[in-house]
């Protein structure tokens, strides 16, 4: 089977409903990350580095990759990074960050904020 092609109409429906679906997934992920800060605050905190980033074509944001050590041992963990443009910034690999992880867990954690 060849590869499908779409009606302009189709494609002119896929441009308008994309907006609304990024729109929907931030702010998910923005309530999501609300609450998940929330339930930590009482967390340890750990300095970490992110080791790698990874770009998600379909929505505007990167998977940042970090790792952190605690008296338990090394972990790692991830944290979605949405681009705004009120927050131009560009990650770097090496970069800072601060995460809280769970006691007794202590391979759960969130990313909290870049140093």
């Amino acid at each position: 089977m060849a590869g499908t092609a779409f009606l302009p109409w189709e494609k002119w429906i896929a441009q308008l409903l994309h907006p609304l679906y990024v729109a929907i997934r931030k702010w998910l992920h923005r309530k999501q990350r609300r609450q998940d800060l929330q339930e930590s605050e009482e967390w340890p905190e750990a300095e970490g580095t992110i080791h790698s980033k990874k770009w998600d074509s379909s929505l505007p944001r990167e998977e940042l990759l970090y790792s952190y050590a605690t008296k338990e041992g090394y972990y790692s963990g991830s944290h979605w990074f949405w681009f705004e443009r009120s927050d131009a910034r560009e990650v770097k690999v090496g970069e800072r960050v601060v995460v809280r992880y769970r006691p007794g867990k202590p391979e759960e954690s969130i990313f909290v904020r870049f140093v």
